[in-house]
């Protein structure tokens, strides 16, 4: 039984803001007096969950979970109903009476309010540190990596003393208990019974923020000049605690959020001081993991805010290898992610600092597919084909993708893709099909059959392909290029789509059958099946036309070639007439 009155219940529920509420999980959009975005309780593409202000209610008409704000914030959280109704009356300034388990003496079981409370004062008594006398050589530091006072103070940034009870003490003054603080992960139980020290001493202390704003762990930097920094862990993080699970939140996302939401774009960084770099050098959107790892929580928390996550890591080989080992994770969460490709020797921070914001953002704008950089990796870690063992490997670890894909619908697309890209039959990278290295078949030039069909333009495949995953592009595409598309196996798709787009409209490219055609144009529509859009809309056209202009181009310097040779050839025959007719024809060519 709620020990919250139905009075105070209903005041809570009233004065919430559901939208407001919800859109900071749920990307929303406006239709009307209704509010619509993809459900977070379960995977879907078409949006079926509504927010209705009016009622103060949402719904999803996919799986049926609806209510008010208290019962979304419970299921969002995981929060029981007093927890939840204490959350919202915090977040909308609702006055609740006091309960006895909130008072500093009763904190001896696990109390919530007052563990945020608590991890609140200490990052207070951190900043207040680094800005008294102790915190001279930390503010050195951080001046050294190009960070001024106002980032500084926006990020909250402290200063750990080095004694072993300076936070205790001043915690106890507060009237907080030494089992209360141990809960919040800033104290350690020592040998001797009852009594308890400092768990963060002598480091730079970054606080971990959750979604609603609220101080919930901390990160301890060893500062340079620390006599113990060649013993002790550059880094140590607070443990899992009551308010805090590590790979539920990214560092940096609650103050992301807004740019988050605005661009439709996130980086995604490694550690804190990459992020804070990026901050300082004029790039807002951006959150960084609690280490190397990249969780499930992580990236359905940025679902509901991006369209694209822009994976940034150092440029060494090891920074290369967190997006490869983390492509499940997207593919699962049907998120697109690129990847940033650094020079070997910078990290994001050294970057930023040393060629500014406007050079990120352009080679941002190269970031390659994480799927396609994990198969361009894959082919460069064992590229010779004709190898038995090295070809083995090769498709043993594209089984070990497709093993960690529980859709089978999703593992279909991956396969078909992942067969056409390492020109392979789809039945071999199937685990009941496991065929022994030694009788692999090879599709290589050698084993393969030839035949007289001419090799498909790559542009005009990608052009394709773009108008699939972008089909508001595909009209001025399809009329404008109608003259000028290549006499390859790429006119069948082409054709194919222009067939679709008379008949049913653009909206509808993605359903053109294409199975009766040559393999290669069902893997193009398998590409575009499982690439999320990669363009905002407003660039979408653009993009469109630079891919047109290049097809073009490549198309009127290979017409005025077959021009200057055919010319060449009439000249030797005599024929005056043709080589007149010829002429008029390519100087006509150059209008177009």
């Amino acid at each position: 039984m709620s020990y919250y009155s139905q009075e105070k219940i209903d005041e809570i529920n009233d004065t919430a803001d559901i939208v407001d509420l919800v859109s900071r999980y749920v990307a929303l959009r406006r239709t009307g007096s209704v509010y619509s975005g993809l459900c977070p309780f379960h995977q879907e593409k078409t949006p079926s969950f509504k927010v209705t202000p009016q009622r103060r209610m949402f719904h999803c008409f996919g799986c049926g979970v609806g209510g008010g704000a208290i019962r979304f914030l419970m299921m969002i959280e995981k929060l029981s109903f007093p927890e939840a109704i204490e959350e919202l009356a915090r977040r909308y300034t609702v006055e609740l009476p006091t309960r006895d388990g909130d008072r500093p003496e009763a904190m001896g079981k696990v109390n919530r309010t007052a563990i945020y409370e608590i991890l609140r004062q200490a990052q207070f008594f951190f900043a207040a540190r680094l800005w008294s006398n102790e915190g001279v050589e930390a503010r050195r530091y951080l001046a050294s990596r190009n960070l001024n006072q106002n980032i500084i103070r926006e990020f909250g940034l402290g200063l750990a003393p080095s004694n072993w009870d300076g936070l205790r003490q001043h915690l106890k003054s507060l009237g907080f208990g030494d089992q209360a603080a141990e809960q919040a992960g800033l104290l350690k139980a020592g040998r001797k019974s009852g009594y308890f020290y400092d768990f963060f001493r002598n480091r730079l202390m970054i606080p971990i923020f959750d979604l609603q704003g609220r101080v919930t762990a901390f990160g301890g930097r060893l500062l340079p000049d620390d006599p113990e920094s060649s013993s002790s862990s550059k880094y140590i993080n607070t443990s899992n605690t009551p308010v805090y699970t590590k790979g539920h939140i990214l560092f940096g996302q609650y103050r992301a959020r807004p740019f988050i939401r605005e661009s439709g774009v996130t980086f995604l960084v490694e550690g804190y001081f990459d992020l804070i770099s990026l901050v300082a050098g004029g790039i807002n959107e951006v959150t960084a993991t609690l280490g190397t790892a990249v969780t499930e929580k992580q990236i359905t928390s940025l679902k509901g805010q991006a369209r694209t996550v822009l994976l940034l890591f150092d440029g060494d080989e090891a920074g290369q290898a967190v997006p490869i080992k983390n492509l499940p994770i997207f593919l699962k969460a049907d998120l697109e992610a690129r990847v940033v490709t650094l020079p070997s020797e910078h990290d994001p921070d050294t970057f930023i600092r040393t060629f500014g914001a406007d050079k990120l953002r352009k080679l941002a704008r190269q970031a390659i597919n994480i799927f396609d950089f994990w198969v361009d990796n894959l082919k460069k870690s064992y590229p010779d084909v004709l190898d038995p063992i090295s070809r083995f490997k090769q498709l043993n670890e594209a089984r070990m993708l497709l093993d960690q894909l529980p859709d089978q619908a999703k593992q279909q697309i991956v396969r078909r893709r992942l067969a056409n890209l390492l020109e392979v039959d789809e039945s071999t990278l199937n685990r009941t099909q496991f065929v022994p290295p030694l009788q692999l078949l090879i599709h290589s030039p050698e084993s393969t059959p030839q035949t007289n069909r001419p090799a498909t333009d790559k542009l005009a495949l990608n052009l394709l392909s773009f108008i699939l995953i972008h089909p508001e592009t595909a009209e001025m595409v399809l009329t404008q290029m109608l003259d000028f598309w290549p006499d390859d196996p790429s006119r069948q798709i082409f054709d194919r789509l222009q067939k679709t787009l008379a008949a049913t409209g653009a909206a509808n490219l993605g359903t053109t059958n294409f199975d009766d055609l040559d393999p290669e144009i069902a893997a193009l529509a398998s590409q575009a099946a499982l690439t999320p859009r990669f363009t905002p809309l407003d660039q979408s056209e653009m993009e469109a036309r630079a891919y047109m202009n290049r097809l073009k181009t490549k198309w009127l310097q290979k017409r005025q070639a077959k021009l200057s040779a055919a010319i060449a050839t009439a000249f030797a025959a005599g024929d005056e007439a043709e080589i007149r007719r010829l002429q008029i024809e390519k100087k006509d060519l150059l209008k177009k």
